[in-house]
C-alpha cells in the first residue's frame, strides 16, 4: 500500500504533506467483490436449502428419528456461521466504497506543532523492554518542547523508576522532551479498572498541568514506534476537528516463521480487510496502542471509560456514539512483542472476548432505545452487531466440533429406512451443487485474502477451530452473574510457559510439552473426529450406498477433515515448536539508542499459499472419492 502524488496543505499555522493512500485490491474493483461474495454465499445457501429440504424427505419416508442426518446438518450450518458473518462484514464495507474516499496519508512538517502527552503504560513487563518503548517514544522526529513522555507503572517498580529518572535526566541534558514516571497508589477497596484506570490516572495528572496538552497518544509497553510516529498520526485530527480518535495497526516482530497459531494473520486480516473497509463506513475501532486521541473528545465522554478490559474498544465506541468519528491510519507505525508461547496467546485472546463480551452488553447489544448508543448511525450499529456475532461465534464451533463425529459415524440402515430413486437423482444433484458451491468459495477466498497470503488466511481460519473451546469457555461464563465471572487482566508479556517452547535452548522434552491438559484435549479430539471419518472412508470403499444408511450429504466430510487438521494445529506446533531467538537478536540500536526490529528476519511469516493449496487440494479429492 505505497503512497503517491504528494501535496502540501496549512491548517491552523501548521505545514501538513499529503499522499494518496495506496489500494488494496478490494478498494479498486469493489463490485467484482460484492458480486464475488453474494455469488459465494447464494451458492451456498442454496446448497444447504437443498440439503435440508432432502433430509425432510428422506425423514418423511421412515418413522424412524433419523439423528444423526440432522445432527450433522446442524453442525455444518454452525461451522458455517463465523464465515456468513465475515462475508456480510465484507459486502457492507464494499458497498459504502463509491460513497466515500480513500484516508489519505498526511506527514507533519517543519517546527510547529500542537502538544501531545504520550503515554506509556506498562505493570510487570521486562525493564528492558519498557525502556525501550519509552525510549523510542522519546526519540520522536517531533519538535521536542511539544510533546511529552509520561510513565505509568501499576506494576510500582522501583528500579523502573530509577532507570526513568536516569534517562530524564539525559533527555533534560539533550535538551530533550519532558518525561515523567508515575505509579498510582490504590486505597483499600478502591477498584483498580487495569489499564483503563492507569490511563485515567495519567489523563488526570496531565489534565492538571499548567498547559494540557491538546491531544493524548498512548503506547503499550512492548509497541516501538516509528520515528515518524506521532508526525504522521497527529495530522489526522488537526485536518479534522470532528475526528476524535487516530488509531493505526499493529505489527509483531517476534512472529515464529510460518506463524502457525495465526498471530500475526489475526492482524493482517483484521487491519488489511476490515479495518479499512470499516473505516469507510465510519465505524473504525481502537485497538488500544499507538493511537492519539483529542483530550476535549475524551473530556466529553466524561474520560477514558473505566472498565476491567475492553476500555479500548469502549473508549472508540462511546466517542462514536457522542458524534466524533474515528479513523484508521492505514500505516504500519508502531512493533511489538506476540505472546511468546501458546499459554500467553489463549490468555490474550480469552481477555480479548472477555472484552468484546463486556463491551456488547454495555452497550445494550447495540439495539435502539439505549441512551449509550442513541446517536449511533445504523452503519455503526451493524457493523458492532457483526462483531458480537464475531464474538459469540466460538459456542457455534464447539458445537459443531462435537457433533458432527457423532453425526458421521457409520450405522447399518434400518428396515424403515428406504432411499428411493428420486432421492438418489436428488442426491446427484446435490453433490454437483455443493462442487460448484466449494469451489466459489476457495475462488472468493483467493480474491479477497490473495495479497495478504493464503498460508496466512490458513491460520486465521485455524485458530477459530482450535482456540474456541477456550472462546467458548469464556462466553458461557458470561452469561453468569459477575459474582461468578470475577475479571481479570493478565498481561500477556509477564506470562511465563513452563514449557519454554519457543526456545531451543530451554524448551522442555517432547514428553514434557505435550502432557498437559490441553495438548491430551487436543489428542483426544482428534481421535475422536478421526474415527468416524476413517470408518467412513473405509464404509464407502467396501459397501454399496443401498446397503448402510450412510449419511448422505457430501460436504459433511470435508467439514469433518477441516476440523481434524485445524485442531491438530496446537498438537503439531509442541510436537515441531517453531524456534524464536531472543529478543536481543531480533533488534538492532539505532543512532539514537533505541532498538529497533530487524524487519522481515522470518521471512513469509505465513504469507506463502502452498499450503492452503495443498489443503484444498486435499478436500477436492475427498469430494471425488465420496462422488
Amino acid at each position: 500500500m505505497g503512497a503517491r502524488k504528494n501535496m502540501e496543505l496549512s491548517r491552523k499555522n501548521y505545514a501538513i504533506q499529503k499522499c494518496t493512500a495506496g489500494l488494496v485490491p478490494l478498494e479498486i474493483r469493489p463490485h467484482l467483490f460484492i458480486w464475488s461474495n453474494v455469488i459465494t454465499w447464494t451458492l451456498w445457501s442454496c446448497y444447504m436449502t437443498f440439503q435440508t429440504g432432502l433430509a425432510h424427505d428422506i425423514q418423511h419416508s421412515t418413522p424412524e428419528i433419523l439423528w444423526s442426518m440432522w445432527a450433522a446438518l446442524f453442525a455444518d450450518s454452525c461451522l458455517s456461521f463465523q464465515e456468513v458473518v465475515t462475508a456480510v462484514g465484507i459486502v457492507l464495507g464494499l458497498s459504502s466504497l463509491t460513497r466515500t474516499e480513500v484516508r489519505p496519508s498526511y506527514r507533519l512538517i517543519g517546527d510547529s506543532a500542537p502538544s501531545v502527552a504520550v503515554m506509556v503504560t506498562c505493570c510487570g513487563e521486562p525493564i528492558e523492554v519498557i525502556l525501550n518503548t519509552v525510549k523510542a517514544a522519546a526519540a520522536q522526529d517531533y519538535p521536542a518542547q511539544r510533546f511529552c513522555v509520561i510513565v505509568l507503572d501499576d506494576g510500582n517498580n522501583v528500579w523502573l523508576q530509577r532507570a526513568i529518572e536516569k534517562l530524564t535526566s539525559n533527555m533534560e541534558k539533550q535538551n530533550g522532551p519532558l518525561m515523567a514516571y508515575h505509579a498510582r497508589k490504590l486505597e483499600h477497596g478502591t477498584k483498580s479498572y487495569f489499564k483503563a484506570g492507569n490511563l485515567q490516572y495519567g489523563i488526570d495528572i496531565t489534565s492538571r498541568s499548567k498547559e494540557p496538552s491538546e491531544y493524548i497518544a498512548g503506547l503499550d509497553a512492548d509497541m516501538i514506534p516509528e520515528s515518524d510516529w506521532l508526525r504522521r498520526m497527529v495530522p489526522h485530527l488537526i485536518l479534522d476537528d470532528g475526528l476524535g480518535i487516530a488509531c493505526p495497526p499493529q505489527h509483531y516482530y517476534n512472529v515464529p516463521a510460518g506463524d502457525p497459531l495465526g498471530q500475526q494473520a489475526d492482524f493482517s486480516m483484521y487491519f488489511t480487510v476490515q479495518e479499512i473497509l470499516n473505516d469507510r463506513l465510519g465505524a473504525t475501532m481502537c485497538t488500544g496502542t499507538g493511537y492519539v486521541v483529542r483530550r476535549s473528545a475524551l473530556a466529553e465522554i466524561g474520560g477514558w471509560p473505566l472498565a476491567e478490559t475492553g476500555e479500548d474498544y469502549m473508549c472508540s465506541a462511546m466517542l462514536s456514539n457522542a458524534g466524533w468519528r474515528i479513523a484508521f491510519v492505514r500505516e504500519t507505525l508502531q512493533y511489538g512483542l506476540a505472546p511468546q508461547s501458546l499459554r500467553a496467546l489463549l490468555k490474550q485472546r480469552m481477555r480479548w472476548t472477555d472484552a468484546g463480551i463486556e463491551v456488547h452488553r454495555q452497550f445494550g447489544y447495540y439495539l435502539p432505545g439505549s441512551w449509550i448508543t442513541s446517536r449511533m448511525t445504523w452503519t455503526q450499529r451493524a457493523v458492532n452487531v457483526l462483531y458480537m456475532s464475531r464474538d459469540y461465534a466460538p459456542v457455534t464451533n464447539i458445537l459443531a466440533m462435537i457433533l458432527l463425529p457423532m453425526a458421521l459415524y457409520p450405522v447399518q440402515a434400518q428396515d424403515s429406512i428406504a432411499i428411493s430413486h428420486e432421492h438418489e437423482r436428488q442426491l446427484s444433484w446435490l453433490r454437483r451443487l455443493y462442487f460448484v458451491a466449494f469451489v466459489a468459495k476457495k475462488l472468493n477466498t483467493w480474491m479477497v485474502y490473495g495479497h495478504i497470503g493464503l498460508s496466512r488466511v490458513w491460520n486465521f481460519q485455524s485458530n477459530e477451530i482450535w482456540a474456541a473451546p477456550y472462546m467458548a469457555y469464556r462466553c458461557i461464563l458470561s452469561l453468569l452473574p459477575a459474582k461468578f465471572n470475577t475479571p481479570t487482566f493478565a498481561v500477556v508479556g509477564t506470562i511465563i510457559s513452563p514449557e519454554n517452547e519457543r526456545s531451543r535452548r530451554h524448551r522442555k522434552p517432547l514428553p514434557s510439552r505435550i502432557q498437559s491438559p490441553a495438548m491430551l484435549l487436543y489428542a483426544v479430539y482428534i481421535i475422536y473426529a478421526t474415527m468416524p471419518f476413517l470408518c467412513r472412508m473405509y464404509a464407502y470403499k467396501n459397501l454399496e450406498f443401498s446397503e448402510p444408511y450412510l449419511y448422505p450429504f457430501p460436504g459433511a466430510m470435508v467439514t469433518l477433515l477441516s476440523c481434524i487438521l485445524k485442531a491438530s494445529v496446537p498438537l503439531c506446533y509442541m510436537i515441531w515448536p517453531p524456534t524464536v531467538p531472543e529478543r536481543g537478536q531480533l533488534v538492532k540500536e539505532d543512532e539514537a539508542g533505541v532498538e529497533r526490529p530487524i524487519k522481515n528476519w522470518q521471512g513469509e511469516a505465513g504469507g506463502g499459499s502452498m499450503r492452503w493449496l495443498c489443503l484444498s487440494l486435499f478436500e477436492t479429492y475427498i469430494i471425488w472419492r465420496f462422488w
